[in-house]
């Protein structure tokens, strides 16, 4: 879903585990009254692919997969 010049607004959760490379523990213990939740990932350890797919069916409706080494540059 493309996010128009309003944003989405929701709550941020930090995955757990971290990495997101395994099945989320704290995805479904959230109460969905909060409305959108979206997961907040380390980058590493396996595919981008798995670490959207552990937080989609943990029930996030986002992923924001972060790097916690400076490298000088983004990469979109």
């Amino acid at each position: 879903i493309p996010v128009n010049g309003f944003g989405i607004c929701g709550t941020l959760h930090l995955a757990e585990p971290l990495d997101a490379c395994s099945s989320l523990l704290n995805g479904l213990n959230v109460n969905i009254s909060e409305g959108i939740k979206f997961a907040l990932i380390i980058r590493g350890s396996c595919t981008f692919e798995e670490k959207v797919k552990n937080a989609q069916d943990a029930g996030f409706r986002a992923a924001i997969v972060y790097d916690n080494k400076e490298t000088g540059s983004l990469i979109s």
